[in-house]
């Protein structure tokens, strides 16, 4: 394990223990900004991304890993079809269910295949791959932009206001694993290329 991903592992596992702990604050409040099925696909996420650039990544993990990831498409897929109340909770599903569904690839990609040694299925794989790259790297800069300046209101839902205050403070919080989960997914998804 080289000094890289020794790193990524770190931030991983540092990111999924912020949402445990989220998760078991009896004083937490729910927002449009931070809910509960977030922050459980980040926990997910972030711990199965870590197994995936930890030393005990090996034919045993990979199936866990991918039959989580599995889950995880099926459970947020359904949240999908009936999301709980709220605005912007169907978007974050759908943006939870394309993240399981990338990891679940990348781990098929790296199924015996080496990095960089040709994807099966050639040049439709590797833009669908560098698709979803782009796609995790333009919601990083969102999120952190976000975390620090606050959303813009023209893309608020209708009747929601600006976080602030608690809201605000919940919603900094939060984009750390979130941020964290993008950043290790595009990493990820091009070693795949």
């Amino acid at each position: 394990m080289g000094s890289f991903d020794t790193v990524l592992v770190a931030a991983l596992l540092a990111a999924a223990l912020v949402r445990v702990a989220r998760l078991g604050d009896g004083r937490r409040v729910d927002t449009v900004w931070t809910t509960r099925e977030s922050d459980a696909a980040h926990v997910v996420m972030n711990l199965s991304m870590a197994a995936m650039h930890g030393p005990l990544w090996g034919p045993t993990t990979r199936s866990w890993v991918l039959a989580v990831m599995a889950a995880g498409v099926l459970a947020t897929g359904l949240g999908v079809l009936r999301p709980p109340a709220g605005p912007g909770r169907r978007a974050a599903l759908a943006h939870h269910l394309l993240a399981f569904a990338a990891t679940g690839l990348v781990v098929l990609l790296r199924n015996g295949h080496g990095h960089g040694h040709g994807l099966p299925g050639g040049t439709p794989v590797a833009v669908v791959v560098v698709a979803l790259a782009v796609w995790f790297t333009f919601d990083l800069v969102v999120t952190v932009v976000v975390a620090v300046v606050g959303p813009p209101a023209r893309v608020l839902p209708t009747g929601v206001g600006a976080p602030a205050g608690r809201d605000l403070a919940a919603l900094r919080v939060a984009a750390v694993p979130h941020g964290v989960m993008d950043a290790a997914m595009v990493v990820m998804l091009l070693a795949a290329l």
